[in-house]
């Protein structure tokens, strides 16, 4: 089975980046928002935090990180597709800022934020562990990292269903709303190449990154997994 191209996965989001979140509220039967701010809680910010959220796209989580630092805190989002961040609507008070920069090699200094979030992100990256590597860099001892994104269902009748979902279903609604289906072909079977739950423990793992807390979501479909950087 092929690997991600990193020029293809580019390609994809400068080509969906004007209907991305329709294509998510679709997708999602409309629970995608309720989803972001579940993964955003995962992170138990203060007021006055600094906050970090890895191929931001169009920034949706940015924004609710944001509401959760409050006046006093700062958020960054980064993302490699300035198509993406061009769809992005920052807050004027200077409380967001969006910076195009790559997930694997992360334009901060070490130990600067008290919590890093990524949201479909991983399984769309070509090196897992350089990104492991990089989100530990950046977070602060004893800080989290919450990555929401999909999953397999361990039932089999349910993840049958789900892949006949994923690979039949969503690649028409990707050609009827945004105009291409091979971008969302393309989320089918990175998911089917994606380290499961067990393997993405062992390799941010490596990089002092305890899992502490992980919660399945549509019967097993989506998860949330939270890690602490281990002090």
């Amino acid at each position: 089975m092929k690997g991600i191209n990193d020029m293809y996965v580019r390609d994809i989001f400068a080509r969906i980046s004007w209907r991305y979140d329709l294509m998510n509220v679709v997708m999602s039967w409309g629970m995608d928002q309720a989803w972001r701010r579940k993964l955003v809680n995962k992170c138990m910010l203060r007021e006055g935090s600094m906050a970090l959220d890895v191929c931001t796209g169009t920034a949706m989580v940015a924004k609710e990180l944001g509401r959760a630092v409050g006046k006093g805190g700062k958020v960054i989002g980064v993302d490699f597709s300035p198509e993406m961040l061009a769809m992005a609507r920052a807050p004027r008070d200077g409380s967001l800022a969006l910076v195009r920069g790559d997930a694997l090699n992360l334009p901060f200094s070490d130990s600067l934020f008290d919590c890093v979030t990524a949201a479909y992100c991983i399984r769309n990256l070509k090196d897992k562990r350089q990104a492991a590597r990089e989100i530990a860099r950046v977070l602060k001892p004893g800080g989290r990292f919450a990555m929401l994104d999909l999953e397999l269902p361990k039932n089999p009748l349910i993840r049958e269903l789900y892949r006949f979902y994923l690979h039949k279903v969503i690649p028409v609604l990707g050609w009827l709303i945004v105009g291409y289906a091979d971008a969302y072909e393309h989320m089918a079977w990175s998911l089917e190449i994606f380290p499961n739950r067990e393997e993405r423990k062992k390799i941010l793992g490596e990089f002092g990154l305890k899992e502490v807390d992980y919660e399945p979501l549509i019967f097993g479909g989506m998860a949330i997994q939270t890690f602490v950087l281990q002090k």
